[in-house]
């Protein structure tokens, strides 16, 4: 009865460890992928460090974006080419009039563009028809890329980690943002398998040499999030990341120092086939 007892408790102990050894598959659907609805939401807060002021000034702002996601081509080496197009804009912010926020409403409902996307979600060739420079918090190419998986290209297990960079393009050129992800969880909904993926990034924002007020980080600014990737169909379902740092701010024109800047970012993206 000792030897069953001790045999049985051996194969449960396998059991569990095939279990938490097994692989998974992450890719993105670039050869028939569904139109996709993404409900993007943008949270902005500034707040300005100046030790003259008896109240530290800030500022607040609020996009949310509906767009709509379209597979345009899929190409031979497992790439497509898709295409983003703005459906609806809502913005908002405590420093701006209500006749701004509908003009930049409908500078924003112009920033539709095309990309190539690699099965891993390595993003490039990014295409702008009507790309303006409407500042950090409203670029939708940066906000979406800021949140994009890229994905390990090979198969791994939960728990498992991996490190990817990506270029995002910027209006001084593109910014290296550095990405670190772990498979966090894998479970079936609806007959669907999905998989959580944590992310952390860092990168620097570069100064705009176009402009005549100068702004970059200190450091590096910092974010943390998760990810819900639809395994099944190959496209990510949810993002949300909070993102933070410190701004350096110069007036060229006037060749006089602003107070630097505390910035925390909450981006949210949900989409729907």
């Amino acid at each position: 009865m000792t030897f069953l007892k001790y045999f049985a408790s051996i194969l449960a102990l396998s059991f569990l460890c095939s279990c938490d050894t097994e692989q998974y598959v992450l890719a993105f659907n670039t050869e028939n992928a569904p139109s996709l609805t993404y409900h993007l939401e943008s949270t902005l807060n500034s707040v300005v460090s100046d030790s003259t002021a008896t109240e530290p000034e800030s500022m607040n702002t609020q996009l949310e974006v509906r767009a709509t996601n379209n597979l345009l081509t899929a190409y031979d080496d497992g790439s497509a080419k898709f295409e983003l197009k703005v459906d609806s804009v809502n913005y908002k912010s405590d420093k701006r009039t209500v006749e701004e926020f509908r003009d930049m409403e409908r500078l924003i409902a112009t920033e539709n563009f095309q990309y190539k996307m690699a099965k891993d979600g390595a993003v490039y060739s990014t295409l702008f028809e009507d790309s303006l420079a409407l500042g950090e918090a409203l670029d939708l190419a940066r906000l979406l890329l800021k949140i994009q998986p890229v994905l390990p290209g090979k198969p791994v297990s939960v728990g498992e980690t991996w490190d990817r960079s990506m270029e995002v393009p910027g209006r001084n050129g593109n910014t290296v943002v550095y990405k670190s992800f772990a498979l966090q969880d894998h479970y079936v909904h609806d007959g669907i398998q999905m998989a959580k993926i944590g992310m952390n990034l860092k990168y620097k924002e570069a100064p705009d040499t176009t402009s005549g007020v100068r702004m970059e980080s200190k450091d590096f600014i910092l974010g943390e999030g998760y990810i819900l990737f639809n395994m099944t169909r190959g496209v990510m379902m949810e993002a949300r990341m909070e993102l933070f740092g410190d701004l350096k701010m110069s007036d060229i024109v006037s060749n006089t120092s602003i107070p630097d800047m505390h910035v925390i970012q909450k981006i949210k993206l949900r989409s729907e086939i």
